[in-house]
Order: structure tokens, then sequence, then C-alpha cells
């Protein structure tokens, strides 16, 4: 009798998507090309939505001989339960866990009884020697990279660097080939590999760690999943390749993905981390995907301006002066572009990450910065014992921190994210005010409620926006009874609470969708929803940086009225001078200057959503890498 093997890797259901199992499918269609495994083994369908963990354990009606987790932040307390109750009934199931969760100090083999078998690193190949060892009753010492129980006693094996990357497709051997057909109503997201492997190696991530050199999956092999992806209906895709657009051949994939599009109609967007020093190669695949609508925006990331950080985290940036040249390249080409930030960095001080966010300002990056809060990853340099110590790293352990998800208060099994708050360089303290800065910036700068002010008064009057934005935020405390200053006192509170580990750093408001929201997506949601009594309360705020006052008045009637908002039908409105080339030209990085001219401006095309749901859905979540929270393009203009 075949011995039964069953693998979950657990995903959230956004809606009706979530994405097609890749990793463990990539375990079954590697072990099943073995034949001292095929003919031994009954490969179970991948067990890959997040249920109420009894009715996946009914749903198991052949006894496993077998059972295998991927895990990562979003699925691992979830898989601990589902794994303890699979070895409650079956005492002799072999229970092995992977994926960037695992730590390589074997401490979940201590802690949880119930796990026979850790796998660090890849995992294809341990799987497959893992199952032909149990086949054969020999040692478990000569299957690499995992930890052990023998005789009682927690076992380390050989550790083994992978070479190996001819494995086969789970897409082309038909491992999903039953999901699809028992899952008709889900609308399936997935990943690809065009090669594995990091040549970086950044502290705080985990990629680097598992393999530095790239090692390359066949070009004819990713030409045949691309087509299998748009045969079978999937929209929404990944690439799970550390740096697309490296490599010469990564723009030849990018061509079959827009030839594929444009004559079948089914590949709609792809999601890619691209190469961390952009060149000219990723401006022209952002520039077909974007062209295409593929791909909403390009990713600028930098993760930090400060030097004494990067060195810390072994990273290097391009030049700043070569951001602001590739800023413009894009902004003429009309792709929007974002770039991100990474808060609390070892060797980051509140000082440095406001300014390194000056600076970014200062090149040009009014799109988006995403600055996240630093995951402690166990896999990472960061999460080396030693390095902790080195850098004076705490990380408070909080509710998974899962923005955009629908919140389900009835959940019964807690996920966790580890999130840093504190270093030799940052307080507690520290880490709240840089959030705060954070979510002001973000809010009021990206989303587009302040943009305009901020934007004149640093071309017009050499105001930095740091300088702005920070005696902004001394008005919002200043003012806790305004409609900002209720929010502000707000992100302030959920902050502390975080730092204590009382809660996660997403809000739920029933008003605006069941999803949680990220602080400056909060901030800007409640802000927007008393608008007009946001910009009476400012309004003397705001007038204090002027001695125009007729410049002060069309200037606010400009930025009121190019805010997108539910419920507009059209607008118009006068102003005595051309703002709409003035701020274009700041935004492309040309030379600026305002023009005295009395302007008619006229917006047709404007968002037409009649409730706060979809309007926070639409405009906030789905196109925010886009910028689209402000007109400018869509705003006619005629001079009189």
């Amino acid at each position: 009798m075949l011995k039964n093997v069953y693998l979950a890797q657990i995903n959230y259901l956004h809606g009706n998507s979530t994405f097609l199992p890749y990793a463990v499918g990539t375990l079954i269609a590697n072990a099943k090309s073995n034949i001292e495994i095929d003919g031994f083994y009954s490969f179970k369908e991948p067990i890959f939505i997040r249920e109420p963990v009894n009715k996946v354990f009914e749903r198991i009606k052949d006894e496993p001989y077998f059972f295998g987790f991927s895990n990562y932040i979003w699925n691992h307390e979830y898989n601990k339960v589902l794994a303890k109750k699979i070895k409650e009934k079956y005492p002799d199931c072999f229970i092995f866990f992977g994926g960037h969760q695992i730590s390589t100090d074997a401490s979940l083999l201590e802690e949880e009884e119930y796990i026979d078998c850790l796998c660090y690193g890849e995992g294809e190949e341990v799987f497959a020697k893992l199952l032909i060892a149990l086949k054969n009753n020999t040692s478990l010492y000569d299957v690499p990279n995992i930890a052990y129980r023998e005789n009682g006693k927690v076992m380390m094996s050989r550790a083994q660097k992978i070479e190996r990357i001819d494995y086969p497709s789970p897409y082309l051997t038909g491992v999903f080939d039953s999901i699809l057909e028992n899952y008709p109503h889900i609308d399936f997201h997935t990943i690809i590999e065009t090669n594995r492997g990091c040549p970086y190696r950044c502290a705080y991530c985990d990629w680097g760690n598992l393999n530095s050199r790239i090692r390359f999956f066949p070009e004819e092999k990713v030409m045949q999943e691309i087509k299998w992806l748009s045969d079978h209906n999937i929209r929404g895709f990944g690439c799970a390749d550390s740096n697309f657009g490296m490599f010469e051949r990564d723009e030849k994939f990018v061509d079959e993905m827009v030839r594929l599009h444009n004559e079948e109609g089914v590949l709609s967007r792809f999601q890619v981390s691209s190469a961390k020093n952009s060149n000219d190669r990723v401006f022209r695949i952002s520039k077909k995907l974007n062209e295409c609508g593929m791909d909403k925006g390009a990713t600028l990331s930098f993760q930090s301006m400060s030097d004494e950080v990067l060195q810390n985290i072994h990273r290097k940036n391009i030049p700043v002066e070569s951001f602001a040249s590739l800023l413009n390249m894009y902004n003429e080409a009309g792709i929007a572009t974002y770039s991100e930030l990474i808060l609390g960095l070892p060797g980051e001080t509140y000082d440095s990450f406001v300014d390194g966010v000056d600076v970014l300002l200062n090149a040009g990056q009014h799109g988006s910065i995403y600055i996240h809060n630093c995951e402690w990853l166990p896999f990472s340099t960061m999460g080396n014992p030693e390095y902790m110590k080195k850098h004076g790293i705490e990380y408070v352990r909080i509710p998974l921190s899962e923005p955009h998800t629908i919140v389900d208060t009835s959940e019964e099994i807690q996920e966790y994210s580890r999130l840093i708050v504190k270093t030799n360089t940052m307080s507690h303290e520290d880490w709240i005010k840089m959030n705060l800065y954070a979510a002001t910036v973000q809010c009021f700068h990206h989303d587009g409620l302040l943009i305009h002010f901020a934007l004149y008064l640093r071309h017009e009057k050499g105001i930095e926006y740091s300088d702005f934005y920070s005696r902004f935020m001394d008005y919002m405390t200043s003012n806790p009874d305004s409609v900002c200053g209720r929010v502000f006192y707000e992100l302030k509170t959920r902050f502390e609470d975080v730092v204590k580990g009382k809660c996660s750093t997403v809000w739920v408001d029933k008003r605006f969708g069941d999803v949680g929201w990220l602080p400056e997506e909060f901030a800007f949601l409640n802000t927007a929803y008393e608008f007009d009594k946001f910009y009476d309360e400012i309004k003397a705020f705001l007038h204090g940086f002027f001695d125009n006052d007729e410049m002060f008045e069309n200037l606010l009637r400009y930025q009121k009225n190019v805010v997108k908002l539910p419920f507009c039908q059209e607008i118009e409105f006068d102003c005595e001078y051309d703002f709409k080339d003035y701020f274009t030209d700041i935004l492309c990085g040309n030379d600026a200057s305002v023009r005295k001219v009395r302007c008619h401006n006229r917006i047709e095309k404007t968002v037409r959503y009649d409730n706060w749901k979809d309007y926070a859905r639409y405009v906030l979540w789905y196109s925010r890498k886009d910028s689209r929270n402000i007109y400018l393009d869509e705003i006619e203009v005629t001079t009189e």
C-alpha cells in the first residue's frame, strides 16, 4: 500500500483570491520525478487555504504517513496547531517543518515535541532525500540541512550548499491541475522563478543567506510556465527572483508576458522585486509593463539613507544624483515610482531617519515612499544572537500586522510579527516618534492632503520638507481636538501600545470596510472623512508661512480641489495662478516658476465612488503605488 504524503502551504483568502501553493508544489514535482519515490508514496492534494483547523483536519481522510508544512509569519502558529492535532491522532506520522520561519538553532524541536524534523533553506533535494531515507529506514544524517530526533536526542545533519536547479515545474507536471479543477470559484495568483539566489547579503533579509550564487532555471522552462499561466487564466502573478531585471534574458520573459497579455487578454498584473541598483534594462521592463497595464509602479528602493546604517546592514545604495536622474526618466515616461525605507535598522537615529526622508523628497520622490517597520527574521543575519547583541537589537512580538486582509476577530489562532523597536541608536520613544513622522509624511504628502503646500514652500521659500512636517506634527500635538489632532493622538497611542506588545500596527474601521489599514492609510481616511473641517482648522497654521494673502488663498483652493474624494461628479474652480503647469514641472524635475494668470480649472473625469468603502479600496489601496490620490493629468486648464 502506498504511503500517504500531505503538504501544507497555508495562505489567507483575500476576498476570493489566494496563491497557488508554489513552494510545496516544487517539492512534489521534484519528488515524483524520482523513481525511488514515485512508486512508494501517494502525494495528496496540497492544503493551501486558511480555514478553521478542525475543518481542515476533518478532511484528512487517508491516514498520513508524512505531513510537511511550509512556514512563514502568516501561517507558523496555525501550522503548529494543525501539526499537533495530526500527531495526536496519528502518532506514527512523520511531521516535517520547513520554510523561512525555521531558525537554524533547532530550538523548535526542543519546544514542540510533536515535530520530528526541521529543514533549513531550499527544500527540493532535502525533501526527496528524506522520503528515500524514510522508505529505506536509513539514518537521516545523510539528508543535508535538517535537524531531527534520534533516540530522543536532537541531531543536526551535515550542512550542504545546494547547487542543483534543474527541478521539474509544478505547473508543467500537473501538480496544480486538481486544485484548479476543485476550486473554480477562486481567482488564483501564483509565483514563477527564473533564477534562485541573491548576490547581496542585506542583514535584515533572509534571501541572501540561502545561497549567494545565482543559479538560472532553463529559459525554455520559464517560457513554458508563462504560457501555462496564460492558458490557465492566471491573471495576477509575481516573480520570486531577488533582483528581476538584472539579466538580459529577463527582458525576454517580459516580452513574452506582454505578447500573451495582448493576444490572450489573461495575464494582467506582474509583480517583481526589481534589481537593487536600477538600470536601463529595468527601466525598459517597467515601461513595457506599464504601457500594457501589467505593472502600476516601479520600485526605486534604498532602505536607509544613512552611511552608518548601510554599513551595518551590508548594503550599498545608488548615488542620490543617479536616483534623481532615474526619477526624471520615469516621470517623463509617465511611470509612477515608489521608494522603500525600513524603519528601525541598526545605526539609524531619529535625526538620520528624518534627514533620509528629506533626501528622497529633495531628489524628487513625491510619488510614494513606503516606510516599513523592520521585521526580525530568524534566518537573517539580523537574527543572529551575536549581531543582535552588538547592535542592541530588541524586538517585540505583536499580532501579525497584515494590511488589507479581512480581519476576522473569531480567528482561533493568532499569528505574530516581531518588529525591532529598540537598538543602540534608537530608544522606544525614538521608534514611536519615527513612526509618527513616517505616517505624517506618507499621509499628508504622498497621499496628497498637503503636498502642494510642502512643494510650494520648499521651492519658493526654501523651507525644508522636514521643517514643514515637523512643525505640522507640533501643531497636531498642540491641537488634540482638531480633526488631524485626534488622528495624531490615535496614532501615538497605537504606537505606544505596539511597543508594549499589546496590538498590531493595522487598524480596522468599519466605515472603510473590513480590512486592516496601515497607519498612514488610517490617518488619511479619517482626515478625508472630515475634509472641509480639516482645512478650516489648519488654515491659520498654513497661513503663517505666507505674507501674500492672495497666493495663500489660491493655493488653498487648488490644494482642496485636487484631492480625490468619493461622490464627486465634476469639479470646476478658478485660480489666479497656473498651478497645474507649476506643480507638473516640479514633479517632473524641471525648472519651475509659478505664472500669475487667471486659470479656469476643470476636472471632468473625477473619482465616482458612491461610498467610502469602495473609495478606500480602489483609490487608497489599489492605486497607491501609481500615485492616484490627487488629480493632475485630469485637470483641463483654460486661461484668460
